[in-house]
Formats: C-alpha cells, structure tokens, sequence
C-alpha cells in the first residue's frame, strides 16, 4: 500500500497566504514571475480573469485555488504544491511541470497537449478527460488518480508509475507502454491500436487480460 499524503493544515495555508500578495498582484509585481509564496482560495475565474499569459511559477504552494477556464500559456511550474485546486478545462498547453505535487487536485478536461513533466507525483484527484496527448513524462507517478476517458495518446514515457488509477476508455494510441505496471489499475476498455502495439512489453494481471481480450472481439465462453 502506498504511504499516505501528509494531512495539510489549511488554517495555517489561510495565515501564510494572509501576510503575501494575491495571485495577481504577485504577478503582476514579478512580471510574470512568481517565487517562494503560498495561496489558498483565490478563484481567479470569479475574477473574470480568462487569460495569465506567460508565468512561472518556482517554489509555490496553492491551497484550494481555482484555474478553472483559465489559459497559461507556455506557463512553467517548478518545486510547486497544489492541494485540492481546481484545474477543469484551464489551458495548459506546452506547460511545462519540474518537482511538482498534486494532491486532490480536479483537472477534468484540462487541456496540458505537449507540456513536460518531470518528477512530478499526483495524488488522487480527477483528471478524466483530460488532454495529455503528445506530452513527454519523466519520472511521473500517479497515484489513485481518476483518468478515464484521458487523452494520454502519444505520449513520451521515461519510468511511469500508476497505481490504483482508474484509466477506464483512457485513449492511448501510439503511446508505448513498455516497462509500464499496469496491474491494480483499471484499465477496461482503453483504446489502442489494432496491432495493440501499445502494450507490448507492459505488465498486466490475469484479471486484466480479460479486460484485453475484449478488445480481440473475443467473448469468453463460462463453460
């Protein structure tokens, strides 16, 4: 069983952030450049705010923040923190992620087509239908992560962890899952391609080569 995330104080997120700039102003006094503070609760879509540009942010922590419908573009995340924010439908194309934690974080629909990530983990959350597609992951794990229905096609692989994660008709083609353990995740009805070339080399359970064998057309006789 995996160790279980560090119970996060938010009380004492709300005091740290209380004493520091808000998002945006932070921002915008960095000139795009964001370095060594903490927020918690900025919801910048309330904000009507629609569009960050470029920013990077380095050795940041966001508590319960909302980038729900917001585009970053090119933005750049480094030794960042995120607890249970809400990414759904932000535009995070070409974003690039190093040293990163997520933790129960919502990204349905999140558009992050093309980024790099590197020793980044995430833990729990939704990122169903999420968009990862030509991406390049280096030392990435997730962890009990929804991801059904994702776009995790194309991918660029360099020691990827799943564990516990729900990648239910996630789209995979062309994406080779070699040296990958997908066993203890679900994975019924992923799409790939016919040569099923996708799987070669990665490591399944028995339960899950029925999931597999579907895909053949094949239906398993109980007699």
């Amino acid at each position: 069983m995996p160790s279980q995330p560090t119970l996060f104080d938010v009380d004492d997120a709300s005091r740290d952030a209380a004493s520091a700039p808000s998002l945006l102003d932070a921002i915008a006094a960095g000139d795009g450049l964001v370095v060594g503070l903490t927020f918690a609760g900025e919801h910048l879509s309330e904000l009507g705010v629609s569009d960050l540009g470029h920013v990077e942010f380095e050795d940041v922590t966001f508590e319960g923040c909302s980038f729900s419908g917001v585009y970053l573009h090119r933005a750049s995340f480094t030794d960042v923190v995120m607890r249970a924010c809400d990414l759904t439908g932000a535009g995070l194309r070409d974003s690039y992620w190093k040293g990163c934690r997520l933790e129960g974080c919502r990204a349905v629909g999140t558009d992050l087509t093309r980024s790099y990530l590197s020793g980044v983990r995430v833990e729990g959350g939704n990122f169903s239908f999420a968009n990862l597609a030509e991406s390049k992951l280096e030392r990435v794990t997730f962890a009990e992560v929804n991801l059904a229905e994702a776009s995790l096609s194309q991918l660029r692989l360099s020691r990827l962890g799943l564990t516990r994660c729900d990648l239910t008709r996630a789209e995979l083609f062309n994406t080779r899952l070699r040296g990958v353990d997908l066993s203890g995740n679900e994975i019924a009805g992923i799409r790939v391609s016919s040569t099923f070339t996708e799987l070669k080399g990665a490591t399944i359970s028995p339960e899950q080569a029925i999931d597999l064998v579907g895909l053949l057309g094949v239906t398993i006789s109980d007699g």
